[in-house]
C-alpha cells in the first residue's frame, strides 16, 4: 500500500498598529500687578499759601507766639524806659500821645495779595507687575511593535506498507 500525503504550508502575519502616547502640559502664566497708586504731595502748596499742615501749623503758631512775646516785652519795656526819661521835663504829658500815635502807625497791616502758589505739587506714580511664566510642552511616546509571522513548512509524506 503506498499512501501519500501532501501538507500544505501555513503562514500567519499578526500585526499592531503603531500608537503614541501624547501628555501635553500647559503654559502657566500668573500675573500679579498692584496699583497704580497716584501719591500727591501738596504740603509745600499750602505751606506757600499760608495753609501748613498741622504740626508745621503749630510750629509756626509757637515760633510767631513767641516772637511776638518777645516783641511786646521788647516795646513794654522801652515805652517805660520813655516814660521815665521824659519825665520832670516841661512837656510830660505829650509822653502818652506820642507812644499812643506810634502804636496807632502799627497797626496799619501791608497787604500781600497773590492768586495761586508758586510751588508745585509732587506727585509719585507707582505701578507693579510681577509675571510668573512656566513652559509647557508636549511629551509623545512611541509604542511600536514588530509583526509576528508564524509559518509551518509544508511537504509531502510518502508511506509504503507492505
Amino acid at each position: 500500500m503506498l499512501q501519500i500525503t501532501t501538507v500544505y504550508p501555513r503562514f500567519s502575519v499578526e500585526y499592531y498598529w503603531p500608537r503614541a502616547e501624547i501628555k501635553q502640559q500647559l503654559s502657566q502664566v500668573q500675573i500679579r500687578t498692584s496699583g497704580p497708586v497716584v501719591e500727591i504731595d501738596q504740603r509745600e502748596c499750602w505751606a506757600d499759601l499760608g495753609l501748613p499742615n498741622l504740626p508745621d501749623f503749630s510750629k509756626q503758631v509757637r515760633d510767631q507766639a513767641r516772637s511776638k512775646t518777645l516783641e511786646a516785652i521788647g516795646k513794654i519795656a522801652a515805652e517805660g524806659d520813655e516814660v521815665v526819661e521824659r519825665a520832670g521835663h516841661w512837656r510830660e504829658e505829650i509822653v502818652f500821645a506820642d507812644q499812643a500815635r506810634r502804636r496807632m502807625d502799627e497797626r496799619i497791616p501791608e497787604l500781600n495779595i497773590r492768586p495761586a502758589p508758586t510751588a508745585r505739587p509732587k506727585i509719585d506714580f507707582h505701578y507693579e507687575l510681577k509675571l510668573d511664566w512656566s513652559r509647557g510642552g508636549v511629551e509623545i511616546t512611541h509604542h511600536i511593535q514588530p509583526p509576528v509571522i508564524t509559518w509551518q513548512l509544508g511537504g509531502v509524506y510518502v508511506d509504503v506498507r507492505g
